[in-house]
C-alpha cells in the first residue's frame, strides 16, 4: 500500500511538472535602460541590446515594453520609447522637444536579434505628431500620426501590432495626402 501511495504521489508530481509552464514573457522580463541600449533581464540572465539605429531621439529617457510573446522559437518585443530631440536641452529649436518611437523587435532563442522594424510618432524635428495616444483594442496596438511634409501636406500613417501575430512586426499604412489648413 504504501508502495503504490509513493508510486502514484510520484506520478503525480510529475504530471503537475509538465503541465506547469513558466509565466509568460511579458511577466517575466524587467528593462532597464542606458543611453542607446536596453537591459532586458529574465530570472537568472540579463542580455544587453544596442537599439540605436531604430530610434531617432538624442538618448532614451524612457522605454515601456507594450508587448513580449515568445512564438515559433523566437522573442518578440515591442517597445514603446521616447527622448529628447536634443542635447543638451536649451531654448532653441526642439530644445524642448522629444522623440517617440515603436520599436519591434525579433529576437532568436540566444537574444540575438534577427529582424527590427520602428515606426516613430512624434517629433520635433520632423513635425510629426500622434493623432491619438497608443491605444490597444483587443489584442492589437495602434497609433495614429500626423506627418507634415513639405508645403504643408499632411500625410496621415497608422502603425498596428498584433499580439496573436507578432511574427507580423508593425504594419504601417498611409492616408491620402492633403495639403494643411
Amino acid at each position: 500500500m504504501r508502495r503504490t501511495t509513493l508510486w502514484l504521489a510520484g506520478l503525480l508530481l510529475t504530471a503537475a511538472g509538465v503541465t506547469a509552464q513558466a509565466p509568460p514573457l511579458g511577466a517575466r522580463l524587467k528593462l532597464r535602460w542606458g543611453r542607446d541600449t536596453v537591459r532586458f533581464s529574465v530570472p537568472g540572465e540579463t542580455h544587453e541590446l544596442s537599439i540605436r539605429k531604430y530610434f531617432y531621439a538624442a538618448r532614451l529617457a524612457n522605454v515601456k515594453l507594450e508587448s513580449a510573446k515568445e512564438a515559433g522559437g523566437f522573442m518578440y518585443l515591442l517597445l514603446d520609447v521616447t527622448g529628447p530631440s536634443k542635447e543638451p536641452a536649451d531654448s532653441h529649436q526642439c530644445g524642448a522637444g522629444t522623440e517617440s518611437d515603436l520599436i519591434w523587435l525579433k529576437l532568436d532563442k540566444d537574444w540575438k536579434l534577427t529582424d527590427a522594424n520602428q515606426f516613430r510618432y512624434d517629433s520635433c524635428w520632423r513635425t510629426i505628431s500622434a493623432y491619438d495616444d497608443l491605444t490597444w483594442h483587443g489584442d492589437t496596438l495602434s497609433v495614429t500620426a500626423d506627418y507634415v511634409k513639405e508645403g504643408g501636406v499632411v500625410t496621415t500613417m497608422v502603425a498596428s501590432y498584433s499580439y496573436q501575430h507578432p511574427e507580423a512586426g508593425l504594419k504601417v499604412s498611409e492616408t491620402r495626402a492633403e495639403p494643411a489648413k
